[in-house]
């Protein structure tokens, strides 16, 4: 509580500067759907209730057939933006490219393909998420981003390729690609 208090002091400024999306809760592999798992969402919610959250699993079972309902009408009941996602497929902390809106924010995070590095241990995160996006895997998007900007107030997509300069190039890629839509 004091460690989210803190946090909370601290994001504050930004808020009323009205300088602050969201703050992004991204839930490590190891945590899966379970009644703590949730319960601590809903904790951080109340918590954190001035600020708009928004939630990225990196573990696949949050969203597979058993589990997505109510991961996702979880999070639309409690105002926390659910993380779409563009990563690796094929690993227990990959989440399927699912399009939803759960809040009035839609996030997107490109964190590229790089499978090869993406469980990889003692690699820094430049290295994670060398990927340097071909216009294919962009073009993916823009009719997923045009589906979420039609049911949300405000869409961010961030990049999380974060090697040199291919986060830039590509959100700028991605930028022409949705004004030509």
């Amino acid at each position: 509580a004091e460690a989210i208090q803190a946090c909370r002091d601290a994001l504050m400024p930004l808020h009323s500067a009205g300088k602050l999306g969201v703050v992004l809760f991204q839930f490590p592999p190891y945590v899966y759907p379970t009644r703590g798992s949730f319960g601590y969402l809903k904790w951080a919610a109340e918590q954190l209730s001035d600020f708009q959250l928004a939630v990225e699993f990196r573990n696949g079972r949050w969203l597979d057939e058993e589990n997505m309902t109510d991961t996702l009408d979880f999070l639309e009941r409690h105002s926390l933006a659910y993380v779409c996602v563009d990563e690796p497929q094929g690993f227990n902390s990959s989440v399927p490219p699912v399009v939803a809106v759960t809040a009035p924010v839609a996030e997107v995070r490109f964190h590229g393909r790089n499978a090869e590095n993406w469980e990889k241990k003692g690699i820094t995160a430049a290295e994670r998420f060398r990927y340097d996006y071909p216009d294919a895997e962009l073009e993916e998007w823009v009719p997923r981003i045009e589906t979420l900007s039609e049911q949300a107030e405000t869409v961010h997509a961030l990049m999380n390729n974060c090697y040199s300069d291919y986060g830039i190039r590509s959100a700028h890629r991605l930028g022409e690609l949705l004004d030509a839509f």
